[in-house]
């Protein structure tokens, strides 16, 4: 029962939403033919009907129906008279019926585009507005007396069903040409519903003495002063398809370099290609023929143009828009399992059929109701713009690929899937969470709206384009904060909703029931989710991930993050049992440092400070990485402190670790050390070193000498020889020990080594100064050798100086 109350207020805006939509959409597009008569076929058939009044038909034509709706500068220019005109007068008026028409092109077969045998233009109401045949250029026509064509012209318009009292007498022009005299005969309406500044009529042709047909003109003084605003929308428009490419470009670049870290998986998202792209192809299938109208391509005829042309668009630019959607689903998932794994369960669900709970019914209505809420939203704000000059167009609206089909409902939904898979799939789930990670949540909300809004398709626009722009920013904030709020099935289901409804609403309010029949269908589809599983609200059944549910990626990834969380648990482990030295210890000065590698590392050291007054001092390394070389280091590390305490001597200490590593490690994890006592009243310095780099003394006069000793590494053998050395000391003379990280440090790439030669050279330079100088001085000359390079093994310096 909550389900039911946190989805109630959803479905009541939903309910209002819709109304309002019934509501205003006759108010915000006046201009919209209310009463079709006509659909693309019955266009077709008039047209194969009408020519017969020109000459002898096509035998066997290939047709094309295009719907036009070129004359957006038209629209405009009536809608913005309505502040002088009104609008009841505008849309019943001769230029309005002209802003929306049916082109019915017949060409002969084989024929090459622009040789077309006969046009027909009808508007939505079934009235022929245009109708020719084409004569070649140089075919021969014997000349007509201009007062022989008007009668002639004035009989054929007539036939045609105009009433001539309505315009002005025919105004003669002519045009020579080769072998023959065209005249054009114009008629010029007495409507003039806009003044002396558009004139407009009916133009009557003849190819010599042949009359071949009528069409309509139009003479607007004010069209270059439109055309800036119509052009900038174009150019937004195009902007669009670069975008795509730019967008596949930068998704790339972020799924390769995940792959390639085995963070995304494909399997889904091959599933969302092949939807998408399949839904492609079924909208080029549909489209092609009437969308190739007035185009040429080299030496291909007009019917080959038709498949050329489909290719070309399935391969340029449906294609692309399926390859983002593969691309941003299999990042923005993995983005989303690492961050909101919840904001996929219902879509997961959905994909994989599984309709029967309340995950799934939870999204599916509340995306619905929240497109039929944004579309009311879009509408209801169109209405007050109109006092700043902004207008929809219809024809904007329609000016699209999928009106062009012979099946538009069908169209729609292909198009608006492909668009919505690669519109949300990008500018919602791989975005959103890329953004937020680096900006927060109201930063990267922020970034995603201005991107989304400017680069990617919107499913509404207006006239300015300013205004066009901030209703676009206005639904991508909306579907930033659905996503933000929700989940993924909530922002597509709301995305497709305003997308396949903006498309479908002019078919519904069409009038015709073949249009309008589609327009349900459509509407029917997007709504077909929540109506499936609607009836699962208060079931409390929700969809639980198991196991088996999870992606493998994603499984690969959990994996990794535990180790990952293992290996820094186990770094912090060996940091906390490496002591902190403190600078000065039994008169001794001191300065070390240890510099993990990205794994867990063996380096141990310790000095320690014996009743004597002698120090015990250690340096080792346990070989290789890892949570296994740690364990070893940090038994050593604890046996070296109680053997110190026992019996600190060097040979003892060396007999008791040696057998440590060698009854739990064996030669598996070899142990290298060096040890030393030192007594700073006598400065005489006991020490050995298995299998470990030998220390270095330097002198306080400048002198660098290191101290051998060697035997073989602890754990190797069951019984350890080693050799016991002693070195009398001078004052402020440096005893310098470190671990083989440093001499094998190494530029990324390279295989040149730091190695002991420029050790021993910095070693030089860096004589007689205190402990943290020369501790810092190896440092930085270490870190301009190598560079940004990671390291690859533990770096251990340990400093000691006598007073």
């Amino acid at each position: 029962m909550s389900d039911l109350k946190r989805i109630a207020p959803w479905i009541l805006a939903a309910l209002a939403g819709a109304a309002l939509i019934a509501w205003a959409f006759p108010r915000v597009f006046p201009l919209f033919p209310r009463h079709w008569q006509v659909t693309a076929s019955e266009a077709k058939a008039v047209a194969l009907e009408r020519v017969r009044d020109l000459g002898e038909p096509v035998a066997d034509p290939y047709v094309v129906v295009d719907f036009t709706t070129s004359r957006g500068l038209l629209e405009r220019r009536l809608l913005l008279a309505s502040d002088d005109v009104p609008m009841d007068r505008l849309a019943a008026s001769d230029l309005a019926r002209r802003i929306f028409e049916w082109r019915v092109t017949l060409y002969e077969r084989g024929a090459y585009p622009g040789e077309w045998s006969y046009r027909a233009e009808i508007a939505p109401d079934g009235t022929l507005t245009s109708l020719q045949a084409r004569v070649e250029p140089d075919a021969e026509g014997a000349p007509i007396a201009p007062e022989v064509a008007i009668e002639r012209a004035d009989a054929f318009l007539r036939t045609e069903g105009f009433v001539l009292d309505g315009y002005e007498r025919p105004v003669v022009r002519s045009r020579q040409l080769s072998a023959r005299t065209d005249l054009e005969l114009r008629y010029a309406s007495r409507e003039a519903i806009l003044g002396d500044k558009v004139r407009y009529g009916l133009a009557v042709h003849f190819a010599g003495e042949r009359l071949t047909g009528f069409d309509s003109w139009t003479e607007d003084a004010d069209e270059r002063a439109l055309q800036p605003t119509l052009q900038s929308f174009q150019i937004w428009n195009q902007a669009h398809f670069l975008g795509v490419y730019l967008i596949a470009i930068a998704v790339a670049m972020v799924f390769l370099r995940r792959y390639h870290a085995g963070e995304v998986g494909v399997r889904r998202a091959l599933h969302l290609f092949g939807l998408a792209f399949g839904a492609g192809i079924v909208v080029v299938l549909l489209v092609s023929r009437s969308m190739t109208e007035g185009g040429a391509w080299g030496v291909f005829t007009r019917q080959q143009l038709t498949w050329v042309w489909g290719l070309q668009f399935l391969i340029l630019f449906f294609f692309p828009l399926a390859l983002v959607t593969f691309l941003s689903w299999s990042v923005g998932e993995s983005f989303c399992r690492e961050r909101w794994g919840n904001k996929l369960a219902a879509f997961d669900s959905l994909f994989k059929g599984e309709w029967d709970n309340a995950t799934v019914a939870r999204s599916a209505v509340r995306g619905l109701a929240a497109g039929v809420v944004l579309m009311a939203l879009l509408l209801g704000l169109s209405l007050p713009l109109r006092r700043l000059g902004v207008w929809p167009e219809v024809s904007l609206l329609l000016d699209d690929i999928w009106f062009k089909s012979p099946l538009p409902g069908l169209s729609l939904l292909g198009f608006s899937l492909l668009v919505v898979l690669y519109r949300e799939l990008f500018g919602r789930l791989f975005l959103v969470p890329a953004a937020t990670r680096r900006l927060g949540t109201l930063g990267g909300a922020v970034a995603v709206t201005l991107i989304t809004g400017l680069f990617l398709f919107p499913a509404y626009a207006v006239l300015p384009l300013g205004w066009a722009l901030a209703l676009a920013f206005v639904v991508a904030a909306a579907l930033v904060v659905l996503f933000l709020v929700y989940d993924v099935l909530t922002v597509l289901l709301a995305s497709a909703t305003l997308q396949i409804g903006m498309g479908a609403l002019p078919l519904v309010f069409s009038g015709s029931q073949s249009l309008e029949t589609q327009g349900w269908l459509a509407l029917a589809v997007v709504a077909l989710p929540a109506a499936l599983s609607v009836r699962f609200l208060g079931s409390r059944r929700e969809f639980i991930y198991r196991w088996d549910d999870v992606p493998p990626h994603v499984r690969r990834i959990a994996e990794r993050e535990r180790q990952r969380v293992e290996l820094e648990t186990a770094r912090r482990i060996q940091s906390s049992i490496l002591p902190e030295l403190p600078p000065r210890l039994a008169g001794i000065d001191l300065a070390h440092a240890y510099l993990p590698a990205s794994e867990v590392g063996g380096d141990f050291y310790d000095v320690l400070a014996l009743d004597d007054g002698r120090l015990a001092v250690a340096v080792g390394d346990v070989a290789g990485h890892g949570v296994s070389s740690g364990l070893v280091m940090s038994a050593v590390k604890s046996a070296l402190a109680v053997q110190v305490a026992f019996d600190p001597e060097v040979a003892s200490v060396f007999t008791t670790l040696n057998r440590l590593v060698y009854q739990s490690a064996r030669q598996r994890l070899i142990t290298t050390l060096c040890y030393a006592v030192l007594d700073p009243r006598t400065r005489e310095l006991v020490y050995a070193s298995a299998g470990h780099l030998y220390p270095y003394l330097l002198g306080s006069g400048g002198s660098v000498r290191a101290l051998p000793s060697t035997a073989y590494p602890l754990g190797v053998r069951a019984d350890l020889q080693v050799s016991v050395s002693h070195r009398q000391l001078a004052e402020r003379d440096t005893v310098v020990l470190i671990s083989d990280g440093i001499i094998e440090a190494r530029p990324e790439g390279s295989t040149d080594l730091y190695g002991f030669e420029r050790l021993e050279e910095s070693l030089e330079t860096l004589a007689g100064c205190s402990p943290e100088q020369v501790r810092d001085g190896i440092l930085d000359d270490l870190s301009r050798f190598v560079g940004p390079s990671p390291r690859e093994d533990d770096q251990t310096v340990l400093v000691l100086r006598l007073p």
